[in-house]
């Protein structure tokens, strides 16, 4: 099994987790862990959903390929740490009527 450098870096994963350490930035005040489980999220959704991003837009150059990976990353990264800040502030007995607060 040869290992392909070229086919390494332009790996939709890869950019895509590029693009989640880029928007750490702008996720101040979490926690190692969540970094880390931010950036691995937007590194999948990058590399899962990039190809099929490309192929909707018809982008064929590995240079917009890269583009899009990057850019799912980054957006992926920052709906990860939106998903993650409102479960935190969610209340079940707002959503599961069933569920009361013992009072």
């Amino acid at each position: 099994m040869d290992i392909d450098p070229e086919r390494l870096v332009r790996s939709p994963f890869l950019i895509g987790a590029l693009g989640a350490l880029v928007a750490l930035r702008g996720t101040p005040g979490v926690s190692w862990w969540e970094r880390v489980v931010n950036v691995l999220s937007g590194a999948l959704i990058a590399g899962y959903g990039a190809p099929g991003l490309c192929e909707f837009f018809t982008l064929t150059t590995p240079g917009l390929q890269g583009a899009m990976a990057f850019a799912a990353g980054l957006f992926g990264m920052n709906l990860v740490a939106a998903g993650v800040a409102w479960i935190k502030e969610l209340k079940l007995s707002d959503v599961l009527p069933w569920v009361r607060r013992k009072e």
